[in-house]
This record gives structure tokens, sequence and C-alpha cells, in this order.
């Protein structure tokens, strides 16, 4: 990891007098950030900075936590070099938790027993597990997820598990479910809600990730409640009210939720929230106590709860700037949550209880829904991989107006821009966004370009793109330059060759010359030969119908909503390249005679559909491809009859 760095041209803020101690309790992702903003603005030389951390060891990134369980290696997710905050002249204070808050003497006591005072006080002490009411659920072999010594323990006892059960069908439950399955053991999720990803997807995107999860290798079950946990021996029984049986398993691992830890702010009387708690804070991100702060899964800003680091991030950056002495506010903010597991790709922004008109795609696997209220969209989800993403992150968080036209696309393809939902993210408009975590745009990222920043790794550290869950770093490389070739451009590239040829095949037929025949039988050739041998004749006619058949049953992948197997992008390619074989059997079958009457009407009809076909696939996106389209479906047309008489008139004479 890096030293903190700014994250945009350094804008520098003279320090002026010292303006006092300055104590940050939690050490966390969102503490981290603060800190790193702070050194950006230069407005750390402001005050004397002490950090109060809980565990021990440097701030790590929480975001990538499960994936410690295949490295093992605590330093892949340490925030900072070693001795950064030395350099700094920073102060942590590590593994001694901070128990109370002494608000008329402006001291915080720690667990050792010292008092550190303050003059500003930052409450970043995040969240911790929440945990049902399940009774047993304190037993050994039963864990919780947060931090890293809990990866450890859950580890421990994973190398030696055959089944596993995870309590918790949500982000947070579905994340561990997929790093333990690639540890080996069978994987369990049990989900209270009535199916999976329940604040997040409907339930149709939830039967679609349900399918997906299964084919991982875990097996889901939604909606049941635990109610009770038995050690037996080695292993655990769990009492599931819906159940007939018990569940036996090696180990338990509860992700049920988080909930804020604002018990240090509770007991110094300053106001929490009496539902789901929180410390409450206003735009200037301060509590009752106007020399306290509260940021991150702890704060409750206008009466929401955030538990995603995205918004945490704003919330720090937006305090560095009020300690630099700008006007600065929170206003709030729309968090993207997004998980990545094996196979499987999920997105969701906004409410997806809120009102309105909830339009669906499904295709490939690939599940699309958005949720229209006057004439806006408002929520949105996405299981499998959505180049628009970024497009409608922008639109529902300005709260742009949505045209009829862009929901019938929507309904017909899955995408809502007039590009193509595949379209390169340097054709994206300039405020879509690129990075979801940082709300990073295309424009800002442009600009960071036109200034210098010629790799992903220049482009994340001039704008902090990137820097949060990573999963942006392909488009990144793509705006740069750097990226491979996506699958998509293979799949165009190989419906492109099939274009070509089949378009080239067509025109030879209808332009060049006959093969000619041999006037006597002692110069016939092989050719002549298999000419008028009436066993050839019918093979190549049967594979050139067998060939229109098989192309046309591609076709269905399109049109058939009951066959989903495959990518349709492939399917086209199959269907492009059954037509340049059709295309070789009619040149071996008829020797590029086209015939008479009916024969050669057949044939017409026949190339048009290949040119037509071919003058499509050729012109991907462009505004002449509807056409071909249309005019290749309506010289197909004739084909059923004009084959029938073909075959009724060569049988019977």
């Amino acid at each position: 990891m890096q030293t903190p760095k700014p994250h945009s041209p350094p804008e520098t803020v003279e320090p002026a007098r010292l303006a006092g101690r300055l104590v940050v309790v939690g050490f966390g992702m969102t503490a981290y950030k603060l800190i790193e903003r702070m050194q950006a603005l230069n407005a750390l030389k402001r005050y004397d900075v002490t950090i109060i951390g809980e565990e021990n060891g440097p701030a790590y990134d929480r975001v990538h936590l499960t994936e410690w369980l295949e490295h093992r290696d605590a330093q892949r997710l340490a925030l900072g070099l070693p001795g950064w905050a030395e350099a700094a002249g920073i102060r942590i204070v590590a593994g001694n938790a901070a128990t109370s808050i002494d608000r008329e003497r402006r001291t915080v006591r720690l667990a050792g027993g010292e008092r550190i005072g303050y003059d500003h006080l930052v409450l970043a002490t995040g969240s911790a597990p929440f945990v049902p009411p399940i009774e047993g659920a304190n037993a050994e072999n039963v864990f919780v997820y947060r931090t890293i010594d809990d990866l450890r323990r859950i580890g421990r006892r994973a190398e030696q598990a055959r089944k596993a059960i995870v309590i918790g069908g949500g982000p947070l439950g579905l994340e561990i479910a997929a790093a333990l399955r690639r540890l080996g053991p069978e994987i369990v999720v049990l989900e209270a809600a009535p199916y999976l990803m329940c604040g997040h997807l409907d339930i149709a995107g939830a039967a679609v990730l349900n399918d997906k999860i299964r084919k991982m290798g875990i097996r889901a079950i939604a909606p049941v409640l635990a109610r009770r946990i038995e050690p037996e021996g080695d292993r655990l029984r769990l009492f599931v009210q819906q159940l007939d049986a018990p569940l036996i398993a090696d180990m338990i691992v509860m992700a049920t939720g988080i909930q804020p830890r604002d018990e240090l702010a509770q007991d110094a009387g300053l106001a929490v929230a009496s539902v789901f708690g929180g410390v409450v804070v206003d735009d200037t991100l301060r509590t009752t106590d106007p020399s306290i702060y509260a940021i991150g899964e702890c704060a409750r800003h206008r009466d929401a709860l955030y538990g995603l680091v995205a918004p945490g991030y704003r919330m720090a950056e937006t305090l560095a700037e009020i300690l630099a002495g700008r006007e600065k506010r929170f206003s709030g903010y729309t968090p993207a949550m997004r998980l990545r597991l094996m196979d499987a790709d999920v997105w969701a922004m906004g409410d997806q209880d809120q009102p309105g008109k909830r339009i669906r795609w499904n295709e490939c696997g690939a599940y699309r829904q958005i949720t229209v209220w006057r004439n806006r969209v408002v929520a949105a989800s996405s299981v499998d991989a959505w180049a628009e993403r970024g497009f409608v992150q922008d639109i529902i968080r300005k709260r742009k107006r949505i045209r009829r036209r862009q929901l019938n696309r929507f309904r017909r393809r899955g995408a809502l821009s007039r590009r193509s939902a595949h379209a390169p993210p340097n054709e994206w408009p300039s405020s879509a966004i690129v990075c979801n975590c940082m709300e990073i745009t295309r424009g800002a990222l442009d600009k960071a370009i036109a200034q210098g920043c010629a790799s992903v790794e220049a482009l994340a550290e001039h704008t902090g793109a990137s820097t949060v869950c990573g999963s942006c770093k392909p488009l990144l490389a793509e705006l740069t330059g750097s990226a491979p070739a996506p699958a998509e451009d293979q799949k165009r590239a190989g419906l492109l060759v099939t274009a070509v040829i089949a378009v080239a095949l067509t025109l030879m037929i209808a332009f060049g010359p006959p093969i000619p025949l041999a006037d006597s039988v002692l110069d016939q050739g092989i050719w002549d030969t298999l000419r008028r041998d009436s066993g050839w004749r019918w093979g190549t006619g049967f594979i050139l119908l067998g060939c229109a058949l098989i192309s046309a049953g591609f076709s269905l992948r399109k049109r058939w909503k009951r066959v989903r197997w495959g990518n349709i992008a492939w399917w086209r390619v199959g269907h492009g390249a059954v037509g340049v074989l059709a295309l070789i059997a009619l040149v071996a079958h008829t020797g590029l005679h086209t015939g008479s009457g009916w024969n050669r009407m057949l044939t017409i009809s026949f190339l048009a559909a290949s040119a037509f076909g071919g003058a499509a696939a050729a012109g991907m996106g462009s505004q002449r491809t509807r056409l071909g389209f249309w005019l290749h479906v309506l010289s197909i047309w004739p084909l059923p009859i004009l084959i029938f008489f073909h075959i009724l008139a060569a049988w019977y004479f």
C-alpha cells in the first residue's frame, strides 16, 4: 500500500497558528482517509494529532478483508507504508481502546488508564457485528466476521471443516460464504428474509443470484429462522424453526449485519438515535457537543446510517476541509452497493422499496431492474455485468428525467443509453461515474489524463479512483489505453469475421461464373462426377437444409425467452458461422449455377438473406444495422415455401 498521498492536485492551506489537539478515536479506513486528506491540504501542521486504535497494528483495508483467507498476509491489507505516521508527526496508540470521554475536562480515558486531552475529538469508531438472539450463539466454533483476528480464527477452523453454515444472506454473509467455499467446505447460507439480498434486490433478481451461487456450490435456504445452537462433540447442531431436523456443521459464521459503535458517545451524553443507534451529527459532522465530530459507520446524518466505506470517505474528506479552516458541508450520500463473488457481480443503488414502476430485463443469466417514479429512475439493481452502471448511478444521483424511448430500449436490450451496453468508457458521457466508490466521473479522469496521468496507478494517485474496491481498474486501463482487448471485443471480432466471409461468398455465388461441366464423358473430372451423382446432390442439399434449420434455431436464442443457456453474443457468432457453412454447401450443391424458374428464385432469396445478414453483422452498432437486419428477415420469409417446392420437384422428377 502507499503512503498517504493527495488524490487531487495540491490544495494547500497555509498553516496558521496551532489549532490545538486533535484526537481521533478509531483507526479504520475512515480515520485513515481523514488523515490522508488533511495531509493533502497541508492541514496536519495545524494540529497535534493522536489516533487511538482498539486493534493492534495499523489501519487496514476492510473492503478486501476476506481475501486474507487466501493470502494470509496482513501487510497486503495495511494502509500506508511502515513509519508513515511518525513521518507525518502523528502519534498512534494501538491496542488500547478508549473507554470514556470527559467532556468537561476534554479528555479521553483509555483501557490502560491513560488520559489524553483534546481540543477537537473525532469519533470514527465504526460498527460491530450484530448477533441475533440465538441460544448458544457463544458456543465454540461459532464466529462473527469483522476484523483480521476474526478471520484468523475462522481460517484455522475452516482448514479442518467439512461443512460450514453462514447465518445471513446479505452482502456480508454471501461474501464470507464465497470465501469459505474457496477453502473447500460445503456451505449452507440461511436467510431470515424472504430471499437473499432482500434489502438490495427484488425477488426476481434474487432468484438469478441464487442460481449463480448454487453453481458455486453454495446452498441457500430462505426464509428460515435459526433458534438454537447445541455442541455435539466437535460439531454443532443448529435448530431452525422451519426445518424438521437440525442442521449439522463443523462451524457457524454469524453475518447478520452491523450496528454502530456509539456506546462511547452515549455514555458521554451525546445525542444517539433511539432506533438502530448512531451518533447524531449535523451537516458539519458535529455532534451535540461542538468540539466533538463523528464520521463513518458510527455517525447518523439526517436520520441515515451508512454501512459502506464510500460515504465514510465522503464524510472524512468533508471533515478534513472543515478542520483545514474551509467552509464545507456534508449533504448526504446515495450509496451504491457492489458485491463481487466468484461467478456473480451484484450491484444495487437506491431504496428498492421505493414506490414506482419496476422494469426488468433478464437474459443469459444477467438481470437488470430499474424503479421509475415520476419519469425518474430512483433505484436500480443488477446481477452480473452491466457496463452502464456509472451512467445509471449518475442519473439516479442527479435525478435526471428519463424518456419513454429509453425505457423501451431498456425493456428490449437492458440498456438505457443510445450507445451499445458494451460501449467502452471513453464513449461514456463525461458525467458518467467510472469509480462508484469514490464517485469519480469519466470527465474528471479525462482531465487527469490530459494532465499527464498515463497509467492506472497515476490515475489512482491523482483522483482516488480504484483505491477502494478496485473493481474499476479495467475501466481505468481502457481509458489510459493499457487494457487488453476485452472478451466482448473478441465476440465482435468473431462476428465480424463470419460476416465478411458470408458477404464475400454471397458475391462470389451471385456474380461469379458457374463451374463448367465437361462436354464429353472422356473429359470428366471429379467435379463432373459429383455434380452428376444423385447421392452427392441429395447429401449436399440436406446439409444445406440442415444448416438453414440450425441457423434459424440459433436466431431463436434472442426471441424465445425460455432459452437462457450461453452468451447471446456467441450465439450470434454461431449463427453467422453456420450461415457461412450453408453458403459453402450451396456452392457444392449448385456449382454456382443459379438455375431457372423456382430454383433461381430460391437461390436469389437465399443469397439476399445471406448478404443482408452479413451486412447487418458487419455494421455492428451503426444506424444502418437495423435496416440490414429487417431486410435479412424479410428475405428469409419466402425460403420455407421455395425450399418445399424445390424438394418436392426434386423428389417427383
